[in-house]
């Protein structure tokens, strides 16, 4: 019962990794008025798969592990402020790299586009994703 748990959870990370994704381009890519960058307003619905396929990948290689690593330390697992801050600083840090892998420095600099956007929604999105995590994994077992 517990791998099927799982198994929605990387649904769940699939959902809020693109949402994530697309938001930040939405945010901060739609700042960017030229045809070098192949953003929301020229790749569109494609814009979208990219991140399905990548989440698809990233889950079971590295957040799947790190979940499980994390629900092996009894006291963070019995904190929900502990395991939504822990997963927050981990989405805020991915957000950051994600930021600057998307965004060349000249674009930064040139249409005024913050980092800190990146941080804040990541961060946002991780503590989400770590209360669904916390309540479906842990929360749930001593009712099962």
């Amino acid at each position: 019962m517990r791998v099927a748990r799982y198994f929605v959870l990387w649904f769940v990370f699939i959902l809020m990794f693109t949402g994530a994704i697309v938001g930040l381009e939405y945010i901060e890519g739609y700042k960017i008025a030229t045809t070098e960058y192949y953003g929301l307003r020229n790749m569109g619905l494609v814009l979208v798969i990219i991140p399905i396929f990548l989440s698809s990948i990233l889950y079971p290689v590295i957040v799947l592990p790190l979940s499980w690593l994390i629900g092996m330390i009894r006291w963070v697992r019995g904190s929900l402020n502990l395991y939504a801050l822990l997963y927050a600083v981990l989405w805020a840090g991915a957000g950051a790299f994600l930021f600057y892998e998307f965004y060349e420095v000249r674009f930064i600099q040139e249409y005024e586009l913050h980092v800190g956007t990146a941080i804040i929604l990541f961060g946002v999105v991780g503590s989400v994703y770590a209360w669904i995590e916390w309540r479906l994994l842990h929360r749930s077992v001593t009712t099962v």
